[in-house]
């Protein structure tokens, strides 16, 4: 599944927002994340974002007994700069959890606006039950992307 969402604003108002680490920072913690560090390296043409975020996770009772509910995510971001905007890849690490967590994203200019755009995959590495884990993990990672996107038009509201 891809989550997306349009902004009326331009892509530089959004752009700007997104490479706040101050943001970043605030939006998770205000989504009821435990903790959250947030370190932004940007030039011209290329972005990376490097989080980590401390979450708690109601677990259904198959994963409970597989993963803790409180975990650390470890979020890396790579930007480049594209023809309409900005596209790249992210990397979540689950720390010490035998799941694999990538996306593709992109931030593209719009004729009235701009949009995000972010397309998940998720491997688990776990015999039996790794088809549950994966579509649990996706459904969770989706409904947290929808959440911060919200978050982040809430911002220009």
């Amino acid at each position: 599944m891809t989550v997306t969402c349009k902004f009326a604003n331009s892509l530089d108002e959004v752009w700007a927002v997104l490479c706040d680490p101050d943001f970043r920072v605030e939006r998770s913690i205000a989504l009821g994340e435990l903790s959250a560090e947030c370190d932004v390296q940007e030039d011209e043409d290329t972005a990376k974002v490097h989080m980590v975020r401390e979450v708690v996770r109601e677990l259904p009772s198959v994963l409970a007994k597989i993963f803790n509910s409180k975990q650390t995510l470890e979020f890396e971001e790579t930007w480049q700069r594209s023809e309409n905007g900005w596209e790249g890849a992210l990397v979540i690490d689950v720390r010490n959890q035998p799941v694999e967590l990538t996306a593709k994203i992109s931030l593209l200019e719009t004729a009235d606006g701009c949009e995000y755009s972010v397309s998940h995959r998720c491997k688990a590495k776990i015999p039996l039950v790794g088809g549950k884990v994966e579509k649990f993990i996706l459904s969770q990672t989706d409904s947290g992307a929808l959440d911060e996107l919200d978050y982040l038009k809430k911002k220009f509201s």
